[in-house]
């Protein structure tokens, strides 16, 4: 059975991890404040190496297996991505010199591909509908004595995540909540082991697209729920189901996760570019997105303090102005190519 990460991995992966990635900023809108009745501590992950908080994890997993002997300049990695996971793991591999081979969906944005195949990275297509991408990956580490890495499922993965919140709450000290994108889970199952110790009161929430709600009813449920092809322009949670650990993680410390349409994260993509100005994707902007419901039902009290992330960057641009400006052709687009 895997070993649950705790809090002091969190600190041990930030210290290993410090001098291959940034400190991002923390930021706000006296606007957004003014709209919600609450103060809104966004931290900026769009601005991390590589475009996404999964810079963290990655160079977390692969700096930990380094230093237990598990990869090496003779010994690289395989791993499976549907974008971010991938990017941060072919740039990691670059900067220390390491093989790595990158599973990665038919439709995975292009941009994704384009950006991990940049760094270096072999990329191997599968189909998501057909193909099993942790068979095909522990098959291609078989092959090639490669170590096999999870996108979400490691707890050096997840303790790597975690550092994002670890910087956010040591900048602004106190929060009554924190609301965060779900996709496998690596993210908020890392972030709360911080929170629980930082801010001990603090809720903590999850947000998935209402079409790729596989955390919210794995919780409802008290085992993981798969979906078979899960709907939404959020490509980095439409993951078909979490992991046994990452459940786990979520059962001990994540209050609820809830739910928001793809019309929300449209809406919050535009607040972000027209107030913050900011490029954000899709999954992005899934915490901001799921805030407004949580105020508006009284989950999160008028006069809070509430921290989320922007948790990735990486759109090509005419996607991103065709999601912040024809929301519906966004939509049609998506439905055309995942046909």
């Amino acid at each position: 059975m895997t070993a649950l990460p705790m809090f002091e991995d969190v600190g041990s992966a930030a210290a290993r991890i410090k001098p291959y990635t940034h400190e991002t900023r923390v930021v706000g809108s006296r606007l957004l404040n003014k709209y919600l009745g609450i103060e809104v501590l966004i931290k900026c992950e769009n601005q991390q190496r590589a475009g996404s908080f999964k810079t963290r994890g990655a160079f977390n997993a692969i700096l930990a297996r380094m230093e237990r002997g598990e990869i090496s300049k003779e010994r690289g990695f395989v791993t499976y991505s549907s974008g971010n996971h991938g990017q941060a793991m072919a740039l990691a591999a670059y900067q220390l010199g390491l093989t790595g081979v990158v599973l990665m969906p038919t439709d995975a944005p292009q941009v994704k591909v384009d950006m991990t195949r940049s760094y270096g990275a072999e990329i191997i297509m599968y189909d998501p509908e057909d193909d099993d991408r942790i068979a095909m990956a522990q098959q291609v580490a078989a092959e090639r004595n490669l170590s096999m890495i999870s996108s979400f499922d490691d707890p050096d993965l997840i303790a790597g995540q975690g550092t994002a919140i670890q910087e956010l709450l040591r900048e602004v000290k106190h929060v009554d909540a924190i609301v965060l994108p779900v996709g496998g889970g690596g993210l908020i199952s890392g972030s709360a082991l911080v929170t629980k110790v930082f801010s001990p009161n603090a809720k903590i929430f999850g947000v998935e697209p209402e079409n790729a709600n596989d955390a919210q009813q794995s919780l409802a449920k008290g085992e993981v729920v798969s979906i078979s092809s899960p709907q939404t322009i959020a490509d980095g949670a439409r993951v078909r189901h979490i992991s046994d650990l990452t459940l786990e993680l979520m059962q001990k410390n994540v209050d609820e996760i809830i739910t928001v349409p793809d019309s929300e994260i449209f809406t919050s993509m535009r607040l972000v570019a027209d107030r913050l100005k900011l490029v954000a994707e899709p999954t992005g902007v899934l915490g901001l997105a799921g805030i407004k419901s949580l105020v508006d039902s009284g989950k999160i009290a008028r006069g809070s303090r509430v921290g989320t992330i922007i948790s990735g960057g990486n759109v090509d641009l005419d996607t991103f102005a065709t999601c912040i400006t024809s929301p519906d052709d966004a939509l049609k687009e998506m439905q055309h190519w995942q046909s």
